[in-house]
């Protein structure tokens, strides 16, 4: 019966320092794992992605119903992007259709964490490869060189002879923290999504 139980004994369970041991381990990966899912960096991410994708449906929505282009400069350097228009003057900035102000959004704020703009790349069929988007008077986005529209006479329209369509889609990458998003533009349709 002696026999019996020590058999019994040295099979069952594990010493307190194997399951303390175990739990420290456990512990460990999961503090990794819930530091690594940041859930407000994940939705800083979509927020800032939404602006992006709202400026360029707006200025899509200015391009039609003003019927002048509407440009988007997107600018990695400075984090900064700007939505302009084209007139016989030159570019003049497009107000924000809430606040009045000029519609731009700045990325780089002091003492603050942002998303950052990693890049904006925009292929016509030109050949032409941009960091700024721009939508034509019908909503399509096109690229027209500056020389172009500054040889414009007051009054006068581009031809569409005159203008680039998209040739694939337009991409505007951002990142806060760990998380990227792209945002981007339809050729042919114009077309914003996330």
């Amino acid at each position: 019966m002696k026999f019996v139980l020590r058999a019994i004994r040295g099979q069952a369970g594990f010493t307190l320092i194997e399951m303390v041991i175990v739990v420290a381990i456990i512990a460990a990966a999961a503090a990794m794992a819930i530091s690594k899912a940041d859930p407000h960096a994940a939705f800083a991410a979509d927020a800032a992605a939404g602006e992006i994708a709202r400026a360029l449906r707006f200025a899509q929505r200015e391009a039609i119903r003003t019927g002048t282009y509407q440009i988007i400069n997107i600018d990695p350097g400075p984090q900064v992007l700007r939505i302009y228009r084209f007139t016989a003057s030159g570019y003049v900035t497009t107000a924000h259709p809430v606040d009045k102000t000029d519609y731009q959004i700045s990325f780089a704020k002091e003492g603050m964490t942002q998303a950052t703009i990693v890049s904006s790349v925009f292929r016509y069929q030109d050949g032409a490869v941009t960091t700024t988007a721009m939508f034509g008077p019908d909503g399509l986005p096109v690229d027209v060189s500056l020389i172009k529209l500054l040889g414009l006479a007051p009054g006068k329209v581009l031809e569409p002879k005159d203008a680039s369509a998209l040739k694939e889609d337009g991409k505007i990458t951002l990142r806060y923290g760990s998380n990227e998003r792209v945002v981007r533009v339809a050729p042919g349709t114009g077309r914003v999504s996330l």
